[in-house]
């Protein structure tokens, strides 16, 4: 599935042109999610500042491509080994792909009904392992947690109907059932 043409100029002229075709969101990362897959494995678009992590969170953000308006967001994820994030949400679409080693994602559901601001209960509902080559698709809504469990770094290429930052998404304590902003630094 690899073309060694394809880079992330004609993945976002890619993004730019499903986007003003489709509405759908569940539409939107299906046709996104062969197109992902097919970037994560073409060799050459990876630099080595891609792996750069900061060890106090686990991660690094790389952003590779974002519009004007903050729409088709493009980001590299490196994730040191035992590190990831808590649950969160990403309040806009997202396709996931993995690049390099092996990433834990595990889905939960809210059982609360939200009208409690700051409070959260979730439990977890199903976990997979992505590795390279595997894509994973999320609406805004969708609740998970990442966690690098392979013994090196992983990568992983993330795509995003809006910029993270710009949703107003959420992380989830779990042991404490709160619900807080989740800004990441972008390196």
């Amino acid at each position: 599935m690899s073309d060694s043409t394809y880079d992330v100029a004609q993945y976002a002229h890619d993004l730019r042109q499903i986007t003003s075709e489709e509405t759908d969101h569940k539409k939107i990362v299906q046709r996104i999610r062969p197109l992902a897959q097919k970037l994560a494995a073409t060799p050459g678009w990876l630099e080595n500042a891609h792996r750069t992590c900061t060890s106090e969170r686990g991660f690094g953000v790389h952003l590779l491509h974002e519009e004007d308006d903050h729409s088709n967001a493009v980001f590299l994820i490196a994730w040191l080994p035992d590190r990831g994030t808590l649950p969160h949400n990403h309040k806009t679409w997202a396709v996931v792909a993995g690049v390099e080693g092996e990433e834990q994602e595990i889905m939960f559901s809210r059982v609360d009904d939200g009208s409690k601001n700051g409070y959260a209960k979730l439990e977890r509902s199903t976990d997979t392992i992505v590795t390279a080559g595997d894509v994973t698709c999320l609406l805004g809504e969708d609740i998970h947690s990442v966690w690098n469990v392979g013994e090196e770094m992983s990568l992983s290429l993330h795509t995003y109907g809006r910029h993270i930052n710009h949703t107003g998404r959420s992380e989830f304590d779990t042991d404490n059932d709160k619900e807080l902003p989740y800004i990441v630094e972008i390196e």
